[in-house]
């Protein structure tokens, strides 16, 4: 008897062992994906929707399946002064970034990088009057960071989350 016992309990624990992970996979009776040129298409037909939100006025449908998009995002917030246009790029970067701004009235920036622990990795104040300035990034490792940027009085023009591959 405990033979037996002992068998249903190990065969119990495996098919519960077995059950905590989600696979993501989907049963569906068609589906393609493609990439090309930095741009990765998937769809598939027959997939069930496992959630669907409408406002109130039906205009907008969201429905949630089990294949969902890629997104990053890496502007974080809106700018809060319309008299500038701040751009970093490339994002994700490899060996350095370039902090690009026009403005009438903001000469200089701070920039502040954290990691995520939310420690300063860097901090340099920035000109921008001749045009962008390069950030190298060869001595950070690669992870995502929090770029912070500020004017000289301290106040945050935008926040970006930069990611170093």
């Amino acid at each position: 008897m405990k033979k037996y016992f002992s068998l249903l309990f190990i065969c119990m624990m495996t098919y519960f062992t077995n059950g905590q992970s989600i696979s993501s996979y989907v049963i569906a009776s068609a589906g393609e994906s493609a990439e090309a040129g930095g741009i990765s298409v998937s769809w598939t037909l027959g997939e069930l929707a496992i959630e669907t939100l409408q406002d109130n006025s039906e205009t907008l449908t969201l429905t949630q399946g089990f294949q969902q998009g890629y997104f990053e995002i890496t502007s974080i917030g809106e700018p809060l002064s319309n008299h500038f246009n701040l751009r970093i790029y490339p994002n994700p970067a490899r060996e350095f970034i370039w902090v690009d701004m026009t403005s009438d009235e903001i000469q200089e920036v701070i920039v502040v990088m954290y990691n995520l622990e939310g420690k300063v990795v860097y901090n340099k104040k920035l000109t921008l009057i001749n045009g962008p300035e390069q950030i190298e990034l060869n001595n950070m490792m690669s992870s995502q960071y929090i770029l912070r940027v500020t004017d000289s009085s301290g106040n945050i023009l935008q926040t970006f989350k930069l990611i170093k591959r």
